[in-house]
């Protein structure tokens, strides 16, 4: 049975498994990465505050930052991406974007899920760089995925 350590900042709070910790931040893209024990897993994300003229939904907002990851998937050389979901809800204000790629022949499945309540955004990006088993990864990260969530503001 897998245990979870709480993680919060400011803006979001989510649950990783213990055998995860944080790495080196990328601080040229204000991302925070996280790793398991055995490398084989790994989460980028970062928040942004939108400037106070941007008046764009949050739907429209999640969806700009949507098409940017797809963007940066299609520049990686050699990959064949497969879509494995798309899919957005919206409750209580917050806007989620979630979507499932795969490049089957480099075993390599990237989540994104996008967190937008402008001016407001978190992006998360889930990586299982040695998956073998897309319904085992899906298992795996499920959890994880689902504790990703904006906080309420005191």
């Amino acid at each position: 049975m897998t245990t979870y350590q709480g993680l919060r900042t400011d803006v979001w709070s989510m649950a990783l498994p213990d055998d995860w910790s944080q790495k080196a931040n990328r601080a040229d893209e204000g991302s925070l990465y996280f790793e398991s024990g055995d490398g084989t897993k790994g989460l980028y994300i970062s928040t942004w505050t939108l400037g106070p003229n941007d008046r764009r939904s949050a739907a429209d907002v999640a969806g700009a930052f949507r098409a940017n990851d797809r963007r940066s998937l299609d520049a990686m050389h050699g990959y064949r991406w497969q879509i494995l979901e798309d899919g957005d809800a919206e409750a209580g204000g917050v806007h989620a974007a979630v979507t499932d790629y795969f490049a089957a022949a480099q075993s390599y499945r990237a989540v994104g899920k996008i967190l937008a309540a402008p001016p407001l955004v978190v992006r998360a990006s889930f990586q299982d760089y040695a998956c073998g088993d897309v319904e085992a990864s899906r298992e795996y990260f499920q959890p994880i995925i689902d504790s990703l969530q904006l906080n309420k503001p005191n």
